[in-house]
């Protein structure tokens, strides 16, 4: 008799399990599919940050962009801070008229009170092309350009920064 409850015990778990295994095997079907779907967006974050590397690759910016009036003489432009962690500053500048020279200056202002000083400056003719004045190894923070005309004409200046 007891071998008879043994069988029935063990035929009754058997169909039992038969039954219960498509519900054991969701779970770990469930399991398999979220692995994949956590592949796929590692994978994705991967491809972000690529592309987030891409989009911050160095480039120029503009820091400010102007065309001033008709001036002759000697003028100058508003003050600008330079970026944090931007190590190259250049001014590009044009007029036009082709009787002139345009002078360019590249300002800074020293720290401790000790003054300004012409980081760079450039000459060239006022036919429309653009000329650029540029510094490579900027550390001070308050910059400003000056624009020197023997005639008047307009004059559009671009300031830049390489980061």
């Amino acid at each position: 008799m007891r071998h008879a409850s043994l069988a029935l015990a063990l035929a009754t778990t058997g169909l039992a399990l038969a039954t219960a295994a498509p519900a054991l095997a969701a779970p770990a079907a469930h399991s398999a599919a979220t692995t994949a779907t956590a592949a796929t967006t590692a994978t994705s974050a991967t491809t972000a940050t690529a592309a987030t590397t891409v989009s911050a690759m160095a480039s120029w910016r503009t820091l400010r962009h102007e065309a001033l009036p008709p001036q002759k003489g000697y003028f100058s432009t508003h003050t600008w801070n330079r970026p944090s962690g931007a190590r190259v500053m250049q001014v590009k500048a044009r007029c036009w008229g082709n009787d002139s020279n345009l002078k360019v200056n590249l300002w800074f202002l020293r720290k401790w009170g000790a003054g300004e000083k012409i980081a760079k400056s450039g000459t060239w003719r006022c036919n429309g092309k653009y000329g650029i004045v540029r510094i490579s190894n900027a550390g001070h923070s308050l910059y400003w350009a000056t624009f020197s005309l023997s005639k008047k004409h307009t004059v559009e200046y671009w300031v830049q920064y390489y980061k």
